[in-house]
Formats: C-alpha cells, sequence, structure tokens
C-alpha cells in the first residue's frame, strides 16, 4: 500500500520536515511543493541518497487553489510550511482532492476559529484537517493536554516559549517566519477567560512578567503575545479552566526594533507607491532579514517551549510545566538545522506517522489538543525530540 507526502513549502521548517519524513519505511513517495524550486531541488539530491522512497520536485503556488490541487492526485498527506496567509487556498486544494491536511499556524486567532469551521467540509471529503500543529501552536497545546489529562481541575494554562541564545548575524533577524514574527509580536495580544471568552490587550508588548525557565536558560522577561493556543484551549481542556495565555520571551533589542517598525509603517501588509512602483512595506523589512534556515550554525544557546499549567489533584495544588528544549549547536551538529525550525517540523511529521500506523482516523477539522498526547509525545521523543515535566505541589488552603 503507497503512502504518499506533499510538503509544501521548502523554507527552514519543510527542509526538517522533508528530513524527517523519509525516515520511517512507509513513505512511498515525498514531493517538495514551493513557488521556488532551487532549496527543493538541492534538499532532493540530498534525500535520495537516504531514501527509497520517491521524491519529486515541483512548483506549486500556494495562493492559487488549482495549482496546489494540481500535484494531490495521489496523495495522502499535505504539510502546509509556508506562509498561513495561503492557509485557505490549500485547504480548499485538501478538501477538493480528498486529502489530509496539516499546517503550523494561522494567521492571527480569528482566521483560526475560521479555520476550525471548515470541519462539515473536511467531514464530508471524509480527511482530516490538523490546525496549527508546529512546535507552539502543536506541540505548546498537546503538552497542555498531557498535563490536564494528570489533573482533577485545571485553573490556568500558560505557554511559555523562552530562548536564551545569541546569533552571529550584525542586523534584526527571527529565528522562525519572518513575516509571522513580526505580525504576531506586533498585534494586540491575546489571551482567553472562562467569563469574557477570546480577548485582547489595547496593544502590543502586554503585561511583561519575569518567569524561570528550565536551566540553563533561567529568569526571562516574557510578554503576553497574539497566539493561536488561547484560541481552543480553554473549551479543549475543561476542568473548569479558568485562564490562558501565551507568553514569549523577547530580547530588548528585539521589542525595540519592533516598535521602530511600527512607527514608520514599516509592518504593513498594505501596498504603497514609491517612486511609481507598488510595495509592500513589510516585504521589504522582511527581505532585508535572513531567512530561518540560513542561521543554523549561527545561533548559540537553548529553545524551551512548553505547557505550564496549574490546577489541583488528589487534594492538593499542582503546577505542571511539560516543556521540550534543545540547544541550538548541538541540533545543527546533529542534523543540520538550527534548534527553532527544527522543534517546529518535528511534531507535525509525528502526526503523518499517526495518519500512516492508523492512529489518527477522524475526519473533519481539529486543533492539536484533541490529538491523544501519549501515543504523540511517544513518537516524537522517538525521532529524538526528548520532553521533560516539572512538578510542584503544595497543600489546599482552606478559607473560611
Amino acid at each position: 500500500m503507497s503512502f504518499n507526502v506533499v510538503i509544501l513549502g521548502v523554507g527552514g521548517v519543510g527542509q526538517v520536515c522533508a528530513s524527517e519524513v523519509v525516515k520511517k519505511e512507509y513513505l512511498t513517495k515525498l514531493v517538495l511543493a514551493d513557488i521556488s524550486t532551487k532549496a527543493a531541488e538541492k534538499l532532493a539530491q540530498a534525500l535520495r541518497k537516504t531514501s527509497s522512497a520517491t521524491i519529486e520536485v515541483c512548483q506549486v503556488d500556494a495562493s492559487n487553489t488549482k495549482s496546489v490541487a494540481s500535484i494531490l492526485d495521489d496523495v495522502n498527506v499535505l504539510l502546509h510550511a509556508g506562509i498561513p496567509e495561503f492557509n485557505y487556498s490549500v485547504m480548499q486544494a485538501c478538501v477538493e482532492t480528498k486529502t489530509h491536511y496539516i499546517d503550523m499556524a494561522s494567521d492571527g486567532p480569528d482566521d483560526l476559529l475560521k479555520q476550525l469551521d471548515w470541519g462539515d467540509q473536511f467531514k464530508q471529503a471524509g480527511v482530516l484537517g490538523i490546525m496549527g500543529l508546529g512546535c507552539d501552536p502543536g506541540f505548546s497545546n498537546i503538552a497542555a493536554r498531557y498535563a490536564a489529562d494528570q489533573l482533577d481541575t485545571v485553573k490556568s494554562i500558560t505557554i511559555l516559549d523562552g530562548d536564551n541564545s545569541e546569533v552571529d548575524y550584525e542586523g534584526f533577524c527571527a529565528y522562525f517566519s519572518p513575516q509571522t514574527a513580526i505580525q504576531e509580536c506586533l498585534a494586540k495580544p491575546n489571551y482567553w477567560t472562562a467569563k469574557g471568552g477570546l480577548q485582547y490587550y489595547p496593544t502590543p508588548f502586554a503585561n511583561k512578567d519575569e518567569f524561570e525557565f528550565p536551566d540553563p536558560i533561567g529568569w526571562l522577561d516574557c510578554y503576553v503575545v497574539e497566539h493561536e493556543e488561547a484560541v481552543t484551549l480553554g473549551k479543549s481542556i475543561g476542568k473548569g479552566c479558568e485562564y490562558v495565555e501565551f507568553r514569549y520571551a523577547l530580547h530588548p533589542d528585539f521589542v525595540n526594533t519592533l516598535k521602530v517598525l511600527s512607527y514608520l509603517g514599516l509592518d504593513s501588509k498594505e501596498p504603497i507607491n514609491v517612486g511609481g512602483v507598488e510595495v509592500v512595506p513589510r516585504d521589504v523589512v522582511v527581505t532585508t532579514m535572513p531567512k530561518p534556515a540560513e542561521l543554523a550554525g549561527k545561533i548559540h544557546g537553548y529553545s524551551c517551549v512548553g505547557a505550564y499549567v496549574k490546577g489541583t489533584k488528589g487534594g492538593q495544588n499542582v503546577e505542571l510545566y511539560v516543556y521540550t528544549i534543545a540547544n541550538h549547536d548541538e541540533i545543527y551538529e546533529k542534523v543540520g538545522f538550527q534548534a527553532t525550525v527544527w522543534q517546529t517540523g518535528v511534531p507535525p511529521v509525528v502526526a503523518v506517522d499517526m495518519i500512516a500506523e492508523g492512529l489518527l482516523t477522524e475526519t473533519g477539522c481539529i486543533p492539536p489538543e484533541k490529538i491523544d498526547p501519549v501515543p504523540f509525545l511517544e513518537r516524537m521523543q522517538a525521532r529524538g525530540m526528548e520532553w521533560y515535566v516539572m512538578k510542584k505541589t503544595s497543600p489546599i488552603i482552606k478559607t473560611a
């Protein structure tokens, strides 16, 4: 029985996905698709030396449903590793061709809700759509679900993303998609409460607080940032959950640069006329930045992502931090990637493993926390992405 996979978008994360999926014998054919095929051709040549699967390269425009659908005739799963603004055209292609769909991020909280509303279309097509299955969102959701499953009640969930690294690059850069980094950090930060549902702070870089990450990272300043986890986790987890937020550790220089970009209007996605030429300000900024894949070997330090869940168990207050941590230099020496894109690329491939093994058989559209966390985390660990649990307990103090 054949099992064929398309990876759409062959940047840093897409390259990780490709390098991981070819390790399994279930794979019959891998298609590397991008609007620019240079990186895909180079990667395909390398992968053909290590895999018995057929590896093809196709030029595809992710913004065009027909273009995407044209390569999906015999494909089981499509991994969309491109920018989130093309999610809908790719989803439509998957519905039309009855292809399972996985992406790694949405184009904002409202867009995630709109994507999940495609559930009936995916069910009618008999396929599964998993929205936001990278590291965060993705692993972070599954880590939160795992922690909540250990508890009797859940009070709050905070997703924490911290990195203590330094980079050998003089200039403004981002370790993952620059477009996404600029957009989500300058958007109004969202959070969720049981009483008010999805809510927003009025300005970016809101509610800064200091959190202690596992050694050797330590204490970092973390900001509430726009992210997908707060959209779904509260309702999905239940157990009395009252509050969900995402916090991102941001270096002061990164924050100041983003504030200047925003002040100058250089974060805008709206075209402007410059000397008779239409240009998008944010695209100009992104063009001056290195691609995340180009930073491999230049980042030195640790990246940590996890879910910090507070609740109760057996009459005690319990705090669990379920997390993954990776050293950029060690990951580069081991697999040739920087840790951030590697941590993002492994989880969606684990979902492909579970589909191929018959462990993910449902249809419709789901957020990652709907996946059974135990088999998922087992397979993630088998692929070399370790995960850990920190636990703290205290007695419940009853007040009169």
